[in-house]
C-alpha cells in the first residue's frame, strides 16, 4: 500500500521551493519529519543554527514540548520567528502541525507583527500533495499582492512546476532554454527556484505555461482573473514525445510564435532514441509495466509506453515498475517487479548531479536508458 504525500507536505515544498522564503513550522519535532524526504530537494545552502533548525538544517521550528502546553506555546513561536527574521529571507511563511493548531495560538496576529510574515491556513489545506502546493503558491501571491506593471510580450511563467518533480532544475533549464530560442522571456518559475521579486514580475506576464496541471489550476485561474495572464495547457506532463510536441504545438497555436528550435531538438532526439533501440537489438513489445504516479503523468507515460513501445500494462510483478524512487527501489528488491524506476517524490536517488527529469526531452532519454539498460 502506497500513501502519497499529503497536501501539508506539498504546501510546506512549495515554499521552499521559493529561494528567499522558508517555512516556519509551528508544532513537535515529529512533525517535521515528513519534510526531511524532501530535505536534498531545498534550495538552501547557507549554513544555520541547529537550535531553531535541528541537525537536517533545513525548516525552522518551535519545537513544541509537552510542558510547553502547560507553559505557552506562542512564546516558543515568536521566539524563533524573531530569530528567522533576522537572516535573509523576504518571505517566512508560518504553518501549524495539526495538534498545535488545536491549542488556538493566535499565529496570525503575531505573524502580522513581524513584516515578511505570513500564516497558511492548514486546516483549509487540500488533503492531496499536489492540491497542496497549488493551494500554498496562490495564498503566497495572494499574500504579496504585487502591483501589476506594464505588460511584458511574449513574457512567460512556467506554473504547475515543483521541486518534488524528478530533476526538476534540468527540466526547467531545457524548457527554458527553448523558450528563450524562440523568442520569449522567462519570468518566473512558480515554486520551482525562483525568488519573491520575480513572483512580483510575474502577474506582468503574458502567458502561464502550465507543465503539470494537477499543481497549478487555482494559480492559473488566479492569474488568469485577477490579472489577465493568459493560459497555456495540455491537461496531461510533458512525458513522452507525443506530449512534449502538443506541448510545443500549443504554444505556437497560442501565442502565434512556433518554438521551432524545440520541434527540430525533438527530431533529433527521437532519432537519437531510435538508434539507440536499433543498436540495443533488444524490443519491449509484450513487456509489462506499471505506474505508480498522478494521473497527469501516469495518463501520458501509459500512452507512450503502449503506443510506441508495445508494452502491456499489469500490476501483478511487472517487468516495470515506475513509482516514486524508494517505491520502486524496495519493490524490485523485495521481487514485486522485474526493475524499478525511480520517476518521482519521495526519490532515492538524493541530490541529482546527472541529468534524470521525467519531463521533456531528457526525460525521454532517462525512460529509454531504464527500458533498454540492465544497469
Amino acid at each position: 500500500m502506497y500513501t502519497k504525500p499529503s497536501g501539508f507536505i506539498g504546501a510546506a515544498m512549495a515554499v521552499q521551493g521559493i529561494r528567499d522564503a522558508t517555512v516556519v513550522l509551528h508544532g513537535q519535532n515529529g512533525c517535521r519529519k515528513g519534510l526531511l524526504a524532501g530535505q536534498s530537494l531545498m534550495v538552501r545552502t547557507e549554513r544555520r543554527d541547529p537550535e531553531f533548525y535541528g541537525r537536517d538544517m533545513s525548516v525552522p521550528y518551535s519545537n513544541i514540548r509537552p510542558e510547553d502546553y502547560y507553559r505557552g506555546t506562542i512564546q516558543k513561536l515568536e521566539r524563533v520567528l524573531d530569530h528567522v527574521s533576522a537572516e535573509e529571507y523576504a518571505l517566512r511563511v508560518v504553518m501549524c502541525s495539526p495538534g498545535i493548531s488545536l491549542v488556538g495560538d493566535d499565529c496570525r496576529n503575531l505573524s502580522s507583527s513581524k513584516q515578511g510574515s505570513m500564516v497558511l491556513d492548514t486546516d483549509d489545506l487540500p488533503e492531496d500533495c499536489p492540491g497542496g502546493f497549488d493551494s500554498c503558491i496562490r495564498s503566497i501571491v495572494k499574500h504579496l499582492s504585487p502591483s501589476p506593471g506594464k505588460r511584458i510580450p511574449n513574457g512567460v511563467n512556467i506554473i504547475g512546476l515543483s521541486i518534488m518533480h524528478k530533476d526538476w532544475s534540468s527540466y526547467l533549464h531545457e524548457l527554458s532554454h527553448l523558450l528563450k530560442d524562440a523568442g520569449f522571456k522567462v519570468i518566473c518559475a512558480l515554486g520551482a527556484g525562483c525568488t519573491t521579486e520575480q513572483i512580483g514580475q510575474s502577474v506582468n506576464a503574458s502567458y502561464n505555461i502550465i507543465v503539470d496541471p494537477m499543481y497549478s489550476p487555482r494559480t492559473a485561474e488566479l492569474y488568469e482573473s485577477e490579472y489577465g495572464v493568459k493560459t497555456i495547457s495540455i491537461s496531461r506532463c510533458p512525458v513522452g514525445y507525443d506530449a512534449i510536441e502538443e506541448l510545443f504545438q500549443q504554444i505556437g497555436k497560442t501565442t502565434g510564435v512556433i518554438p521551432e528550435h524545440g520541434l527540430s531538438m525533438l527530431r533529433k532526439s527521437k532519432r537519437r532514441g531510435y538508434e539507440g533501440i536499433v543498436a540495443s537489438g533488444k524490443s519491449m513489445r509484450g513487456r509489462t509495466f506499471s505506474i505508480i504516479a498522478d494521473e497527469s503523468t501516469e495518463k501520458p507515460l501509459r500512452a507512450w509506453l503502449e503506443d510506441s513501445f508495445g508494452m502491456v500494462e499489469c500490476d501483478d510483478h511487472p517487468d516495470y515498475l515506475f513509482a516514486p524512487g524508494d517505491i520502486a527501489r524496495l519493490e524490485e528488491a523485495s521481487g514485486g517487479c522485474g526493475k524499478g524506476v525511480d520517476i518521482g517524490f519521495p526519490s532515492s536517488s538524493g541530490s541529482d548531479f546527472l541529468k534524470r527529469p521525467l519531463m521533456g526531452l531528457e526525460g525521454c532519454m532517462y525512460i529509454l536508458d531504464a527500458l533498454f539498460n540492465d544497469r
